[in-house]
């Protein structure tokens, strides 16, 4: 007899088999379908009080009950119009957010009402809805965009990652006249060079940015804003500046960090991404990582990275300190990179990283570890557990932990205040100390989900807004 099909289970969404999806750099997870997605819609029950759930868990405050039941009625240009309100990168934000523990784990379906407990994997799939409403615009090739007539006021970005692209697109819809600084070749900062094309096509966002162009938005290549330009120029030269500049240095610390074969995550990243490493000797720049690689961290860089190295044909090790159900990364990206070969150790606290008589790596030094109390991020803090040091041999060590700012777009500027951190200090409204200076993204809150600094962009923009208007008055 076949297994009964349950309405309340959600609609998974097709993904290449894990064999295939380690012999190639394309997008593994391929969506819904259109029957697909209208069976999903409908299982959403449009709950009365959404706003003290999914709403309030989206960082954006994505109207997701009035989305969902536009693609339930089939109105799917509606239904993106909606979410394009609160965040104007469907396609991105569909593929990227954590959305398990943001909008679909307030989901009223992930719970057992009647024995007032959690079910796991049972809420209605809103990023997977919100990725296909994005890619179904996309695809289409609908313009969709309305841009009120221009006030004659430039404001120039620094920075073309989510934070300055968002600022940026916000800003042109009402008018404003844009210009985008951006230090590497190509749009997109993190989403271009952080995430594998494995989990964002970059087609996707090559034409994300194709809308901005179409509102007028100008994008200036390998502009590093301190270097090429300095941020005064900028101030002088624009009514208002948008820093969005994220957290693009590493931050190792850790004895035998500078031994051959140590990496930071950016750089590794980067080096495929951007550089397409992957394809040398036909592309000029090489990436080394030997038979197996250590990868330090348990979020979404570390997730990143293992997807990286598994594609390159490296035996991968991640190494966490704590546990699955305390990382940030999502549990489907864990089961995924598990499914494709990757040893996962939990609990598992590097100490040292070790040489050979040449300076080359040759393994990482741990201690394994054991949950305690709470520490100041509300998660138990890890303990060493006596006795247990043991070597995990390894080629290459990748350091996806601890982000830092980069200050080299705001350094030495006068009069601008930092946070001990050396990240940006904003009020409420994205305003720094210098006026007509705004920040927002990683450069301040030192390194967060996309969706956060999206929303930063939006958020700023709309006190840019205020403030051209008022100094046009």
């Amino acid at each position: 007899m076949p297994t009964r099909i349950r309405y309340e289970d959600r609609n998974q969404e097709a993904l290449l088999p894990p064999k295939q999806r380690v012999s190639t750099f394309r997008e593994y997870a391929l969506g819904y379908s259109v029957s697909l997605a209208l069976d999903e819609a409908q299982r959403c029950l449009f709950c009365k009080d959404a706003d003290q759930r999914c709403i309030k868990a989206c960082p954006a405050g994505i109207d997701i009950p009035g989305f969902i039941k536009e693609i339930a009625q089939g109105n799917l240009v509606n239904a993106y119009k909606k979410i394009i309100e609160s965040n104007p990168f469907p396609s991105i934000c569909g593929r990227v957010c954590p959305q398990e523990k943001q909008c679909e784990g307030s989901c009223i379906l992930h719970y057992d009402v009647v024995r007032n407990r959690k079910n796991k994997g049972l809420a209605v799939a809103i990023g997977t809805l919100e990725k296909f409403v994005g890619d179904f615009v996309r695809i289409s090739g609908l313009d969709l965009e309305e841009k009120k007539e221009p006030t004659g006021k430039r404001v120039a970005v620094v920075g073309a990652g989510p934070a300055g692209l968002s600022c940026a697109y916000e800003l042109a819809k009402l008018g404003h006249s844009l210009d985008v600084f951006e230090a590497l070749p190509k749009a997109g900062g993190v989403m271009a060079y952080g995430i594998p094309t494995a989990r964002l096509d970059r087609s996707v966002i090559e034409w994300e940015i194709k809308r901005l162009e179409k509102l007028g938005v100008r994008f200036f290549f390998g502009w590093v804003v301190g270097r090429t330009i300095s941020l005064r120029e900028l101030l002088e030269n624009y009514d208002a500046v948008f820093l969005g500049v994220g957290a693009g240095r590493g931050s190792l610390g850790i004895k035998g960090d500078t031994l051959k074969g140590v990496y930071s995550a950016i750089e590794v990243l980067t080096r495929v991404g951007l550089l397409k490493a992957n394809q040398f000797p036909q592309s000029s720049t090489p990436i080394d990582l030997g038979k197996r690689t250590a990868i330090i961290g348990g979020g979404f860089t570390a997730v990143d990275c293992a997807i990286t190295a598994l594609r390159l044909g490296v035996e991968t090790h991640v190494l966490y300190r704590r546990t699955r159900e305390t990382s940030s990364a999502r549990d489907e990206e864990w089961d995924h990179i598990a499914e494709e070969g990757a040893i996962i150790h939990w609990l598992t606290q590097p100490v040292e990283i070790l040489g050979d008589s040449k300076g080359r790596v040759v393994g990482v030094k741990c201690i394994k570890m054991e949950l305690g109390e709470p520490d100041e991020s509300g998660r138990p803090k890890p303990i060493p557990v006596p006795n247990s040091e043991h070597i995990i041999e390894c080629d290459s060590v990748i350091f996806a932990i601890g982000q830092k700012a980069n200050p080299i777009a705001y350094e030495g500027i006068e009069g601008l205040e930092l946070t001990r951190w050396g990240t940006i200090k904003v009020d409420e409204k994205f305003r720094t100390s210098i006026k007509g200076l705004f920040a927002g993204g990683d450069v301040v809150n030192g390194g967060d989900t996309v969706v956060r600094a999206i929303v930063h962009g939006k958020k700023a923009a709309k006190s840019i807004h205020e403030y051209l208007t008022e100094v046009s008055l």
